[in-house]
């Protein structure tokens, strides 16, 4: 009767730990860790960019945090005007649009136009990323000595900046530079 009780008990305390296990995880917060870790491609912040501005080129495309927000920055030329495209990072929701008129100031006119690249952005990002592996943060399209370049910023996976020049022209590699 002693052996009964005692197994009896244990069974009992064994079970009551085992279903308060399982009560504890099926409770943990699921939905909102799959939420908070659902972002945004670069691609789909790209379209909704250019749907804003009703197409154009993209000269300048970078991530940043301002206030807690992490978000994709486009600067787009279509036109005679000049865009300012902030989408946040998590929702795609348009979080700043800015629009200018492009006068002699501008580097439109000095002649950087994203239709003179024979390069893609998106072939001079893969040749940057197999100069160096890490996170592209930042491109620009600029001119630079009378030479048309990407200028990618990538952040590495062991916390260092690395800037990698890519020519719009030919896809050479044109400078790799370490920032400490």
């Amino acid at each position: 009767m002693k052996l009964a009780t005692t197994l009896l008990t244990g069974t009992l305390i064994l079970g009551g730990l085992g279903a308060g296990a399982y009560a504890m995880t099926d409770k943990q917060p699921l939905q909102s860790v799959s939420a908070n870790s659902t972002t945004i491609s670069e691609e789909q912040a790209k379209e909704i960019a250019l749907e804003q501005t009703n197409g154009g080129n993209i000269t300048k495309m970078s991530v940043d945090t301002d206030d807690r927000t992490k978000k994709y920055e486009f600067d787009i030329v279509n036109g005679e005007f000049e865009y300012d495209v902030d989408i946040d990072f998590n929702s795609g929701k348009v979080v700043e649009f800015d629009q200018e008129r492009l006068d002699s100031d501008d580097d439109r006119d000095d002649g950087i136009s994203i239709e003179e690249a024979k390069l893609s952005l998106e072939e001079a990002k893969k040749l940057a990323l197999k100069e160096q592996t890490g996170t592209i943060v930042e491109t620009e399209l600029d001119r630079d000595d009378n030479q048309l370049r990407y200028e990618i910023e990538i952040h590495t996976d062991d916390n260092h900046e690395v800037n990698v020049d890519i020519d719009a022209m030919n896809g050479n590699v044109l400078n790799v530079e370490w920032d400490d």
